[in-house]
């Protein structure tokens, strides 16, 4: 991979890792006047245009063979609807500083997993980088602001986050796989997964019941929330980190999210006022180091 090439490929694994590191904020606030499926749905729906978009100008909107709608609709369960689904449920009682430090955990079961099945492995220096990017997390989300509650008493919602740790890493697995497969295209098939995702959501909502209409008496603090989750976070992340994805080996590719902590700190800085400490510049400098020292190697 040439030096442009690797440059590109890696920045479109850190821009997700941003979106991502404020979605839990941004879920939090819709949440105070959104349904979470309600919620869900929405953010699929606002992100749909723009990844068809995407797939249309990189030349792979194609309509799936049965086979890859089978696939895909497999999928759109595990990675969207399951996995977001459940997320969205557990912000309603969990911490964004607990579900970003859970999510700082799936780079270690994705390198297992990935390990198991597909072979790939790191190298020692990649390991000495993910543990360095690991410890600067620690001392990012302990130490790194004032004014911080910490880490809360593990309750429900805590749990859901883990489940949608290793499901993440079990889908990214899996991905890789199908990338690596040659008949699924990134773009191609992340707009199948979201639409397949966001079919889902429709009879469900019907299921239980959920009032749509709720939808039209939302604030502008709601909406912008939502556009954020579904512009942003579920259209031009997932759209990034498919294509690099499809470059990078899983092991590697997931050192990326020790990032996230980070920048949720920072967010918490502009949303909520906490107040950053050395210790902040400590562990940042860690991260970035270990995830750079996680991909430097050939």
């Amino acid at each position: 991979m040439s030096e442009s090439k690797k440059f590109s490929v890696y920045l479109m694994a850190t821009l997700p890792i941003v979106f991502w590191g404020v979605s839990f904020a941004a879920a939090k606030v819709a949440l105070e006047e959104a349904d979470p499926l309600l919620l869900l749905f929405l953010r699929f729906a606002i992100s749909l245009p723009l990844l068809l978009a995407l797939a249309w100008r990189g030349g792979e909107a194609a309509l799936p063979t049965k086979k890859q709608a089978l696939v895909l609709i497999f999928m759109g369960f595990m990675g969207f609807y399951f996995h977001l689904g459940i997320q969205t449920m557990a912000m309603r009682t969990s911490g964004s500083g607990m579900a970003n430090w859970q999510m700082a955990a799936s780079p270690a079961a994705a390198a297992l997993m990935s390990a198991i099945f597909l072979k790939e492995r790191m190298s020692r220096t990649g390991l000495l980088g993910a543990l360095c990017a690991f410890l600067g997390v620690t001392v990012v989300l302990g130490l790194g602001t004032k004014g911080a509650k910490g880490i809360s008493i593990y309750n429900f919602g805590d749990f859901l986050i883990t489940v949608s740790m290793l499901n993440w890493a079990a889908f990214m697995v899996v991905t890789r796989w199908l990338f690596r497969d040659g008949g699924y295209p990134p773009l191609f098939t992340i707009f199948w997964e979201v639409f397949f995702a966001a079919l889902m959501c429709a009879p469900t909502l019907a299921l239980l019941r959920v009032d749509v209409g709720a939808a039209a008496r939302f604030g502008a603090p709601t909406w912008e929330a939502l556009l954020v989750l579904g512009l942003l976070c579920s259209g031009l992340a997932y759209a990034f980190w498919y294509r690099a994805a499809a470059a990078i080996p899983v092991p590697r590719l997931m050192v990326f999210q020790f990032l996230q902590p980070l920048v949720g700190v920072v967010a918490g800085y502009f949303v909520i006022g906490e107040r950053f400490t050395p210790w902040l510049i400590l562990g940042g400098a860690m991260i970035v180091s270990g995830v750079y020292a996680a991909n430097s190697h050939k």
